[in-house]
């Protein structure tokens, strides 16, 4: 199975040129409690148990206007399956992260949380957005994407697919 993840792995870092990605080696997120929009406490220890896609971004970030669509048309397909996305607001104030979702004609379905003191993205090493982390059903991180395009690869589908496969 880790042979398998590897590869699909290698094809993922091959397959996008339009961003920066590397394989993170499976070390675990790392520990954090952040509060979505709507109040919601998130932590750490509940990104367990299925994989999940974090996606850290900006308002005032052009790419990630264009990456949150993706990540609600994600979340639509995946709906019934054991994954998780949830967008990180960071670098940013929460009036702005809260003004742009509030201003999209169709709301999003996965939580926006707000990283007020971008302390979650200082501790993972996000400097730019949007940066993507994809996680195991362990909470390790499998892959680390900066800029757009991950979600529109086909081989991004399959590394979810596989990993929706592991026990």
């Amino acid at each position: 199975m880790k042979q398998l993840l590897s590869i699909l792995i290698g094809i993922l870092v091959i397959g996008f040129l339009g961003g920066s990605i590397s394989q993170a080696g499976g070390q675990k997120i790392a520990s954090f409690e952040l509060r979505a929009l709507d109040g919601t406490a998130y932590t750490d220890r509940q990104l367990i148990g299925q994989p999940t896609l974090l996606m850290f971004w900006a308002s005032w970030c052009h790419v990630c206007q264009g990456e949150l669509p993706k990540m609600q048309a994600l979340q639509e397909r995946m709906k019934g399956q054991p994954f998780r996305i949830l967008s990180v607001g960071f670098a940013d104030s929460e009036a702005n992260i809260r003004g742009y979702v509030a201003s999209r004609a169709a709301p999003f379905t996965f939580p926006v949380l707000y990283d007020a003191s971008d302390r979650m993205a200082s501790q993972l090493g996000v400097r730019s957005t949007p940066t993507f982390f994809l996680l195991n059903k362990k909470g390790e991180v499998i892959v680390v994407h900066r800029g757009g395009g991950l979600l529109d690869d086909p081989q991004f589908q399959t590394a979810v697919d596989h990993l929706l496969q592991e026990r």
